[in-house]
């Protein structure tokens, strides 16, 4: 019966969240409109599609740009589809310039994408419902109760979709079915382990042994027998795992401490060997890290992780890439070969060491494993004393439990909470009991309900009665830590709210101070250049084996680590945004240098290190992450990067493709090996092609001097052909005639338009701020935020308290 409460709860959650006033009509930019497409249209167009005629029951001289209208904006649509593919006008009529194609398929674009955003931005609707991200939820959860909630797990929730890359977009992240079951299960999981309701959980150590680790148990006594089993070691060499994976039962769902006793040795000029322990059933890495141990000097490595109770099979790696360990077996396989030391190794098992004992392989050993939990400062928990905050002379009657829901939904979900919201849920308490549940149990119960509202789960802003201007102060104080923590707002933030003191202009800008300086600001340091950047492709065509054996994950992970982190690093300077398109400095360790030919960077923690020009970095746009997401796993791809460079960097994304493009040629054996480039050249040949790629190819092309994972080169590697591998040519022109002669070129002239870049870049932030994509109403706002950051030079935390101290934050 509970369940099919909140069931039903939350289907009313479902109805109420797509509800809302119609929008008033979104204002609509018609520059370029009496320039660029009247005369297209007069010239080309009005003989079929004018007054006198209307082919295709289309008429263009009366077409308008209403962003109401599905039909219409799905006309335009149709409109540049076929001038782009070149079908209109009809072959027999005179065909309009290149230049021409491509500015009105340029300035249908901007209109389509505007009328995107208008969509989902919910503007001008009275109240408006932004879903909190699964991200967001988890934080939340964090904050709200103390407890971990890995949202990646099986019992977690699903990915959430994303609209230009930004995965907190409102009217984007909906509440499916599939939703329902998923927060109803989340919110009984994370209270049970937070209130702790039953009896006090038996903290306890689980010990593996060489033997246990193996999986070899029963010859444990053999080994004994014969006086050496405190000498048995689990060796692991490069791509190799123990022979089984170790089945851990967890069973109290909680935070763990894992020891792992551990040797690792890495050869001279090599790699240091990966420990990973990866819980199978989770899909989850639990801990990784390089190890580098003397064989008789073993380290004892410490790490915390929080397992749900449950049977979890343990993998555990060198997770350094190797030769497939089958080809020649490296472990003992049965009790007459385990190891037990480097000079004890059989002639047919894979040799460790040279004939003077120096490591040839980076290779492991493991001594034993030990989980000790769960974990706990206190009994009752924290979250227990502060829910059921009279403790136990308490009177646990009804008033008691209107006392503790009212607190805790007034936390949860971030405003004050009236009467009638707090007696609905009393009923759920009083319900419960009435079928035999205890007191707790029973305003746990009531607590779920609160977990699975629209307003914890959905950030609420505006009036239901009249269209409100202005945020309301509680509004604005979860806006604000959505924007810049990820998480609910403090108890300061919800106290200015209270005091109604959050709308002053220098109480924002100090509150926007404090709470960069906080720790929990590298959520926003993560999360926005990920969402930005699209950072979520990096690895989405993984790098083919062959052709790039030395890839594997920790470069992967290396890769996105450096541009995350050099994010985080430009907004802790306070530095300029000209730091993304050109700089002097990145962020490396010792794997990601390796990669990129940078000597004396040691060991795997991410730190600055200068660069010189022969190092051809610099920024975001020769980072490997960039270079890697914007290449199709086997090549690098020209086109696909200066795509990636209008949408991302300049803000202006091309026209879509026409359809049916047809594919690169490809050249015949026997012909003389060419570049990409020079196919490209023919692709462009297509005058239905010609001035889109005008603008996109040269802003790919000066990458090429970078392969599909992001490593320098001179000439590119061609599989197919005759003759020495051609030497690449990475310069061009811009479509205003700018020249470049490489990749250091170009992002020196993008430098120089940093007025540009800036505008693009706080477009993105806003996009990012407030959930929802920007409009032609939101324009003049942010061309004043950004003239006003232009006066310090584009400093990120400045451009930031600029945009929060703005009159478009303030309104809903």
């Amino acid at each position: 019966m509970i369940a099919q409460v909140m069931r039903a709860s939350l289907s009313l959650l479902l109805c109420l969240s797509v509800s809302g006033s119609a929008r008033s009509a979104e204002p609509v930019s018609t520059e370029g409109f009496e320039t660029i497409v009247k005369p297209f249209f007069s010239q080309h167009c009005i003989q079929c599609h004018g007054e006198k005629k209307q082919k295709g029951d289309l008429r263009v001289d009366t077409l308008k740009i209403d962003f109401e209208s599905p039909k219409i904006m799905g006309q335009w649509e149709e409109i540049m589809n076929r001038i782009n593919s070149g079908e209109m006008p009809p072959e027999k009529e005179t065909r309009p310039r290149p230049d021409d194609v491509a500015r009105m398929a340029e300035w249908i674009t901007a209109r389509l994408q505007e009328a995107s955003a208008a969509g989902q931005s919910g503007l001008g609707e009275r109240i408006a419902f932004r879903k909190l991200s699964r991200e967001e939820y988890a934080n939340s959860i964090r904050d709200l109760l103390g407890v971990t909630f890995n949202i990646t797990d099986p019992t977690g929730l699903p990915e959430d979709p994303d609209w230009q890359g930004f995965q907190r977009i409102g009217s984007v992240l909906t509440l499916s079915p599939a939703h329902v079951e998923k927060y109803l299960a989340a919110a009984e999981m994370v209270l049970d382990e937070a209130l702790g309701l039953g009896t006090l959980p038996q903290r306890k150590v689980i010990h593996w042994s060489p033997f246990e680790i193996r999986v070899w148990e029963q010859f444990e006594k053999e080994y004994q027998a014969r006086g050496i089993a405190d000498k048995v070691r689990v060796d692991l060499v490069p791509n190799n795992g123990a022979l089984d994976d170790r089945t851990l039962e967890i069973k109290t769902t909680g935070d763990y401490l894992v020891r792992v006793k551990t040797s690792g040795l890495r050869p001279a000029g090599g790699r240091a060997p990966r420990l990973r322990l990866y819980a199978g059933d989770l899909s989850r890495v639990l801990f990784e890290q390089d190890i580098e141990a003397p064989e008789d000097q073993p380290a004892t490595i410490e790490f915390r992780t929080h397992l749900p109770a449950g049977s979890h099979p343990i993998r555990i790696v060198n997770a350094v890439p190797g030769p497939n360990p089958e080809d020649r077996r490296s472990r003992a396989s049965d009790t007459r070969n385990a190891f037990t030391d480097l000079r004890t190794r059989i002639p047919w098992q894979m040799k460790f060491t040279d004939d003077e004992g120096r490591p040839i392989v980076p290779f492991l050993l493991l001594d034993s494993i030990e989980w000790e939990g769960p974990l706990g400062d206190s009994w009752p928990t924290k979250a227990h004393q502060e829910i059921f905050f009279g403790g136990e002379s308490a009177t646990n009657d009804l008033g008691y439990a209107h006392e503790i829901i009212a607190r805790f939904a007034a936390r949860a979900w971030r405003r004050p909470v009236n009467g009638p919201e707090v007696d609905r849920l009393v009923k759920l308490v009083e319900q419960t009991q009435k079928l035999g549940d205890n007191f707790e149990v029973s305003v746990k119960t009531a607590l779920v309900a609160v977990l699975c509202s629209k307003s914890f789960l959905y950030l609420e802003e505006g009036n239901p009665i009249a269209r409100s201007e202005k945020l309301t102060d509680y509004e604005l104080a979860s806006r604000l830590s959505y924007f810049l923590w990820s998480s609910m707002p403090d108890e300061r933030l919800l106290n200015l709210a209270r005091d109604g003191q959050l709308h002053q202009t220098g109480i924002l800008r100090d509150e926007v101070h404090r709470m960069l300086a906080n720790a929990k600001a590298a959520e926003f340091a993560s999360t926005f250049p990920r969402q930005w950047l699209q950072l979520r492709k990096v690895g989405m065509f993984p790098p083919d084996k062959v052709l790039y054996p030395e890839y594997d994950d920790y470069l992967e992970n290396s890769m996105t680590g450096e541009t995350v982190g050099f994010f985080a690093e430009v907004l802790k300077r306070n530095a300029s945004l000209r730091e993304f398109l050109d700089s002097d400095w990145t962020l490396l360790n010792e794997r990601l240098a390796n990669h990129y030919g940078i000597p004396e960077v040691v060991g795997e923690r991410m730190r600055v290190v200068a660069l010189k020009p022969e190092n051809h970095r610099g920024g975001l746009l020769t980072q490997g992450a960039i270079l890697s997401l914007t290449s199709d796993g086997t090549r690098h791809r020209p086109v696909h990067r200066g795509v990636w460079v209008l949408e991302s960097i300049i803000g202006k994304p091309p026209p879509p493709p026409p359809a049916n493009v047809p594919p690169l040629n490809t050249p015949a054996p026997t012909a003389p090996k060419t570049t990409l480039r020079a196919k490209l050249e023919q692709h462009r040949a297509d005058p239905n092609c010609a001035a889109c790629h005008k603008k996109i190819d040269p802003l790919g092309m000066a990458f090429d001097n970078y392969d599909a994972i992001g490593r320098w080169r001179t000439v590119e590697t061609v599989r197919n052909g005759t003759g020495a591998d051609p030497a690449l040519d990475p310069s061009g022109e811009l479509s205003d005639g700018r020249a470049f002669a490489d990749a250091a070129a170009l992002k020196r002239i993008l430098a120089d338009d940093v007025d540009k870049f800036a505008a693009a870049f706080t477009e993105k932030l806003a996009t990012y701020a407030f959930r929802r994509g920007m409009t032609f109403a939101d324009r003049l706002e942010l061309k004043r935020v950004v003239a006003e950051s232009k006066a310090n030079q584009y400093q990120l935390a400045s451009l930031i308290e600029l945009l929060v101290t703005s009159d478009l934050f303030l309104k809903p």
